[in-house]
């Protein structure tokens, strides 16, 4: 176990973002940025940490696309399971981190906690068909986001996410939501050799 713990980087990567995550959102929370609307009526506000919050999700695409297929092919123990549980432990942590974070009163932490899991969702759900390329699949999420606008003024388009303030429900439904199928996708399409 421990090998795999060295090999996928829980001991020196995983720890590395979770502590540049929490500093990044930290000192960028409430610090908000508008980009301008290339396709809706309205250009729509973005927090700064929502930035911070892709981070999680390549570092974790950046884990599995460490393994080691021959090793782990004629390992005794399941790896496979052991990668699950890693990679959405360490998504659900950075994510009550944020949350935890977020008792100081700012909401943008809550936001960086949602998008992350959004992210984190994302990127897994691909990672079996894309492979390392998975993990443009948060960052194109982000920038479309942002410069397709909104219906109205501070009011984003509903599938977005990404822009929707902290306390909208939907929002964090549809990024949890987001976040089970990113890991039943990796639980069902990538095969135990590969992982």
């Amino acid at each position: 176990m421990i090998w795999w713990l060295r090999r996928r980087g829980a001991f020196g990567l995983l720890p590395g973002v979770l502590l540049a995550f929490t500093v990044g959102a930290g000192l960028t929370s409430g610090v908000s940025l508008v980009l301008p609307s290339f396709l809706g009526n309205y250009a729509m506000m973005t927090e700064f940490s929502t930035f911070v919050a892709v981070v999680p999700g390549i570092a974790l695409i950046a884990c599995l696309e460490r393994r080691m297929p021959p090793v782990e092919r004629s390992a005794v123990r399941r790896v496979d399971t052991r990668d699950i549980v890693l990679v959405s432990g360490f998504a659900l942590l950075v994510s009550a981190v944020a949350a935890g974070m977020s008792l100081g009163g700012s909401d943008a932490l809550l936001c960086a906690a949602r998008n992350n899991l959004l992210f984190c969702g994302l990127a897994l759900g691909v990672w079996p068909l894309l492979g390392h390329r998975a993990t443009l699949v948060p960052v194109f999420w982000l920038i479309q986001s942002m410069f397709l606008g909104g219906r109205s003024r501070d009011d984003p388009y509903p599938w977005v996410i990404v822009t929707e303030a902290a306390d909208v429900t939907h929002a964090a439904v549809g990024a949890f939501a987001v976040f089970l199928a990113g890991i039943l996708a990796f639980i069902c399409l990538a095969p135990r050799t590969d992982r």
